[in-house]
């Protein structure tokens, strides 16, 4: 599968990465009878199981996420995120396509970075074959993750506000100029602050 290949390269190339995957079907990772399974069932909105090498958290959703609260979630130390199945959403989007398919895609055109097929398409979207990994991550590389970096994102209850420019700037220019008086701090990489307001 073309994500387990892109994982794979872009671990040999020295980045973090996670993995989405989305699925239209109920998903249930919790067996009955276990503590986890327990808790969600007296009404816990969040349940995390915790070992030496491994987290786990599962919460219960008054709505679908899109893909900007998925990211916040999984935080700011991986390098990139490969998701799959989420058609709607601002992220970069590359569309594997299969010539048994038909010539439909499923998403726009006007809306894809790339397209991964093994038929040649009357489309001006960059085109490559399903097995040349390397070079989709090239692109991956190249095109989408140079455009990610630096940016500033904000939620509010947990909701992203869309802010101009000029607003990111001054806060994250703000921000990090403060952080950066704070004994023992090193280089700032990323900066995440969870606010809460009393009542």
């Amino acid at each position: 599968k073309l994500i387990e290949r892109l994982i794979q390269e872009f671990k040999k190339r020295g980045y973090r990465v996670a993995a989405v995957k989305h699925s239209r079907q109920e998903i249930d990772i919790d067996k009955p009878g276990k503590d986890s399974w327990k808790f969600a069932e007296a009404g816990s909105e969040a349940v995390v199981v915790l070992s030496p090498d491994r987290l786990l958290l599962t919460r219960s959703l008054e709505h679908e996420p899109k893909v900007e609260e998925i990211l916040r979630l999984i935080g700011s130390d991986v390098d990139l995120v490969l998701i799959e199945g989420f058609r709607k959403g601002k992220a970069s989007k590359i569309e594997v396509h299969r010539k048994e398919l038909g010539k439909e895609l499923l998403c726009p055109a006007k809306i894809l970075s790339a397209i991964v097929t093994d038929e040649s398409l009357d489309i001006d979207v960059p085109q490559f074959p399903p097995g040349d990994t390397g070079a989709i991550a090239d692109f991956i590389e190249k095109d989408l993750i140079s455009q990610a970096k630096g940016d500033t994102i904000l939620f509010v209850n947990g909701k992203q506000v869309f802010i101009k420019t000029f607003i990111k700037d001054v806060i994250s220019r703000t921000v990090i100029a403060m952080v950066s008086t704070l004994k023992g701090i090193g280089e700032i990489k990323s900066v995440d602050i969870s606010i809460r307001k009393r009542p």
